[in-house]
């Protein structure tokens, strides 16, 4: 158990990065063009942050990124604290961004939660025998 839970938490930045390319360059902007015909375009999220200067996508991204990294530090270290702290992180991300990014980001939570149960309960295995 303690081995499955350590590679899941150690798989959780790479989870993260493909979770946070899928949001900037999958997710698309739908905008109005300035012709009469009043026809709409849409381009990406990573087009539309650098083009109007938003850059809470990138911070968001970069945060998901890091706490995915220490709870993967955690995990190595087989410290289950960190990893639960940041499972809970990315869910109250989640459950707070339901509508934007939140879907990203729960099954990284998800996956951060079953690491810290399966290293907690391997922990509890251990002291019991």
């Amino acid at each position: 158990m303690a081995r499955v839970g350590k590679l899941l938490g150690l798989i959780s930045p790479v989870l993260a990065l493909g979770a946070m390319a899928l949001m900037l360059f999958g997710l698309t902007y739908s905008y109005q063009t300035g012709d009469s015909a009043g026809s709409s375009d849409t381009i990406t999220v990573f087009r539309y942050a650098l083009e109007e200067g938003d850059h809470a996508w990138f911070l968001w991204s970069g945060f998901v990124v890091v706490v995915c990294l220490v709870a993967a530090v955690g995990a190595l270290a087989g410290r289950t604290a960190p990893v639960w702290v940041c499972a809970g992180a990315l869910r109250l991300v989640a459950a707070l961004g339901i509508w934007s990014i939140g879907l990203f980001i729960l099954p990284l939570s998800i996956v951060l939660f079953v690491s810290a149960a399966l290293l907690t309960l391997a922990r509890y295995e251990s002291r019991t025998r």
